[in-house]
Order: structure tokens, then sequence, then C-alpha cells
């Protein structure tokens, strides 16, 4: 196990403040938007003055771990077992035990179906510590189904105890809260959205950051999908609809940014050379850095054509770098209709279809001012400094009572 150069000073420093341990099966960067989340939100609650860990395996073939500032990070190594049965590493679970009988006072689990899960119950109980898990859309209907027979063995395991086990979950929309209460699971629900890193998304980088790279997109502007190559972003969908409509819109062109966990690339890309758009698409694989800031900042319209999304943190960056956004139902942004800064649609071709052509045939000018307004919703409701408190809420009160965050739902009400 490696622990960062923070952790002595944390753990030697007892305060009265709840020391709080996040868990997740990976903060590798090339795994996706919620090792982003999760290591966003533990060090956001850091400078809510509540000491935090995150407890985590070390997948070094997908990246590098992303910076936690302020957490003590609880590193181990993922062996050949661990890479290949959902993290499975016994070493990692007596460590947690032990740091929770020493150093915790509750224990928020991230995500579902992998053994680091099973863990932070584990030590929870077995400390008799109170337990948080925020699902991440794994309990939503298209992912339930997705890879059907694995997910019904792993809850049958251990997964529907994990979920009985907790005291408090956290979701980030309305739409899985339902998806909670549709299991059956009746403990309090805790509603936080997601943060954005706000002052991050406002550096600007030219487009040429990117066009060095991609000479094709020079000149062009830019339709962008940016999210994991995954079957339940509806990518398919999009290029489908976009070999219908690229010889209409000759100025644009679709870029598809993002970490392929499953090799779905090769699918895609035969996809779009079956539609014959190789010369309209762009794979750029996984962005970071000034080069996701790139394509953000310099994107002329963001389109999510997802099936299920519990937030989509890709979209709140984009709307917070004043790109106006297209997604589904599948995700909980009504707010896209209600502050005019996107369209929020029905999941298939047609409506796609409908929502990209009045997208594209709008002025620069009117795309910018819907921008605006979308940037405007994000800074207003989403920054990490409002989100971290809630949470800090929250951990207070199940901690010690009182009257409940205004965050927390009951069951029947």
């Amino acid at each position: 196990m490696t622990l960062n150069p923070l952790a002595a000073k944390l753990l030697e420093t007892a305060t009265d403040k709840p020391q709080v341990c996040h868990v997740i099966a990976s903060i590798n960067e090339n795994t996706g938007g919620t090792a982003f989340l999760v290591t966003r939100l533990a060090s956001a609650l850091a400078n809510q003055g509540i000491p935090s860990h995150l407890f985590a395996l070390d997948y070094k073939q997908l990246g590098s771990q992303i910076v936690a500032m302020d957490v003590a990070i609880h590193s181990y190594p993922a062996n050949f077992l661990a890479q290949h049965l959902r993290g499975f590493a016994p070493k990692s679970s007596h460590a947690l035990k032990s740091l929770a009988s020493k150093e915790l006072d509750l224990i928020h689990n991230h995500g579902l179906w992998m053994f680091p899960n099973l863990y932070a119950r584990q030590a929870a109980l077995g400390n008799r510590l109170p337990l948080v898990i925020s699902p991440h859309g794994m309990l939503e209907s298209w992912s339930l189904k997705h890879s059907r027979m694995k997910k019904q063995l792993v809850w049958f395991l251990y997964e529907r105890k994990n979920l009985i086990s907790a005291t408090v979950f956290h979701v980030t929309s309305a739409e899985e809260a339902t998806s909670v209460r549709r299991l059956g699971f009746q403990q309090p629900i805790a509603l936080i959205p997601t943060g954005v890193d706000i002052a991050e998304l406002n550096e600007q980088q030219d487009k040429e950051v990117l066009t060095q790279l991609f000479p094709e997109l020079a000149n062009k502007k830019w339709l962008l999908f940016l999210s994991r190559l995954h079957p339940k972003k509806g990518i398919d969908n999009l290029l489908h609809v976009w070999q219908k409509l690229e010889s209409q819109f000759s100025d644009w062109h679709l870029i598809l940014a993002g970490p392929d966990l499953i090799d779905y690339q090769a699918k895609l890309e035969l996809l779009v050379d079956q539609l014959n758009l190789n010369h309209r698409v762009t794979f750029t694989g996984m962005l970071s850095g000034k080069f996701k800031i790139s394509v953000l900042t310099n994107a002329d319209l963001f389109v999510l054509p997802t099936h299920s999304e519990n937030f989509g943190i890709a979209i709140a960056e984009s709307l917070a770098c004043g790109v106006p956004v297209i997604t589904t139902k599948g995700a909980p942004w009504e707010d896209l209709e209600r502050y005019e800064c996107g369209w929020w649609i029905e999941d298939n071709q047609q409506a796609l279809m409908d929502a990209l052509v009045e997208a594209m045939e709008l002025s620069s000018i009117d795309r910018q001012a819907m921008g605006l307004k979308g940037k405007n919703l994000v800074t207003t409701k989403y920054s990490w400094n409002s989100i971290a408190k809630e949470m800090a809420s929250v951990y207070y009160w199940i901690l010690g009572g009182g009257e409940p965050p205004n965050c927390i739902q009951f069951y029947g009400s």
C-alpha cells in the first residue's frame, strides 16, 4: 500500500470533525468521469474542514491515479486477480478494516458490482460505522440490463446486502432517487448534484492545441461528444444520424472524445467505415489537461445521446464552457429547457436529428447566447464549494442527528 505524503499529517491531527473515507474501485484517469468526481468531492470536503481519506486500487494500465488535493490516498496495486475478478484484493480489505477501526467515523462507498464496494460494507458494519452509498447511475434500468447475468450473480453474492446495509443513499438526480426506490430500498436519500471545476474550465486554450494533432479539425465547427465509448452512450445512433446530415453541414466535424475501456471503439470505427464517414469523424481517445480544455472551450455544440445517465458530468462541463448541449431524457437535464441552454429530447434517432438540425442551423451568435445561459446555470448551481457543504451537512446529520438537511428525502414523503 502507498500513502501520499499528506496522509501522515492527516492521520496525526484528530479533531472533532468527522473522518470520512471514500471507497471507489479505481481513481486511474482512464476509468472515466466517476473517478474524477470522487476525487474532487473528497478534496472539496477537505476544504470544508472534514479530514478525507480515499481508498482505491491502482490499475496502472489505466493511466496515472488522479491527484486529490488535501486527501489521504490509500492505494493498493491491482494484481492479476484484481484485474480479472472485479477488484478482488483481500489484503486491501484487511487494510480498510484496520483504518476504519482506528481513524474513521463514516465510510462513503462509490459505485457497485466491485469487490472494493463489498469491502466498504464489511469495514463499516465490522466497526459499527455509518455507510453512505452513491450508486453513480448503476441502479438505472438500462445499466441493470447491461451485462445482466454477471450483475445478477454479484447481486446475490454481495451487492444486495451492500445496499441493504446503507445508512443513507446519495443520488445526483430525482430520476436516480426513483431508481433506488423502485428496487425497494427505504433508507433516507440525499439528493445532491455533482460539482463542476468551474475555475479550471474558465481557462482558455486555442484550437491549435488540438488541430496540431488532428489537422482535419482545422477550419471546421466542432460537434463534440465527450464521454466513455460505451453502448449506453448512444454513439451508434449519433453516427447513423450524422451520416444523414453530414452533407448538409459540410462545415461541421464530429469529434468522438473519451476513453475506451471495453474495446468498443473498434466496433464504432467499423460503423464509421460502413457509413462512409471516415472524413467527417475523428476519434481522439481520452483527453485531459490542456487538450480537454481546448476541445470544450472551442466546441460549437455538445451532444450526448445517452440511453441512461445519473448526472452527465460532461454536460455540466460543456455548459460551464459556454457550449449549448443536446442530450436525451435518459439524462436528468430538464434544466436545458428551463434555462434555454440546450435541447432535452426523446431517446430516438428522429428526435436527435431534429435537434441537431435546429442547433446547427442557428447562427454562432445565437448558440453563444444559449451557451452563456448555460454557463450562468452551472456557476450558480454546481460549484464544488456548495456541493461539499451539502454533503458535509449530511455527514453531520448522520453522526449527530437533529434536523435533517433540506436535501434529504424520506421514504413515502
